[in-house]
């Protein structure tokens, strides 16, 4: 039986992983490190995912950080997921599943209602996860020459808010 996924909170020593399967992440999306819609998010990412009802997950495997997934607020009530990654070598394991869930998790416990995250109309296996957890097309939008598909889900039930 493989070894267990274990999912924690993105420390210091994490940073050249991150940083790998960030660069992979836009390049499989065809998409230029200088056009990226959130460039300078991984520059001090303490400050941007680990304070204010943010956060960066990984997906560790054997002491190797294999895959990861941040939020970050957008609003009092809307969150975004940002920097979804796996690397290429164990894709379709389902670990981008686990690193959602764990990442709508997260927003439940900060109280957000809805979480947004954008993604490549050609990252089809990326539109069909999101669709399968739940979430639904409400936007397409341009970054520069760099098109984007926007979905959107309800991640904090009615009865909790």
């Amino acid at each position: 039986m493989p070894p267990a996924l274990t999912i924690r909170t993105y420390r210091d020593s994490d940073h050249d992983h991150v940083i790998a399967l960030n660069a992979y992440g836009l390049a499989a999306a065809g998409v230029p490190i200088d056009v990226d819609a959130y460039a300078g998010d991984l520059d001090d990412i303490a400050a941007t995912y680990l304070a204010d009802r943010a956060t960066m997950l990984v997906g560790d495997l054997d002491g190797q950080v294999i895959a990861m997934g941040a939020l970050r607020p957008l609003s009092g009530t809307i969150c975004e997921i940002t920097r979804m990654r796996v690397d290429p070598t164990v894709q379709g394991r389902g670990y981008g599943k686990l690193i959602l869930a764990a990442l709508e998790a997260q927003a439940i416990e900060f109280r957000y209602h809805d979480a947004v995250l954008l993604t490549g109309p050609d990252q089809h296996p990326a539109i069909d996860l999101y669709k399968a957890a739940g979430y639904t097309v409400i936007a397409t939008e341009n970054h520069g020459d760099v098109p984007g598909v926007r979905m959107r889900k309800r991640v904090l039930p009615q009865r909790m808010t």
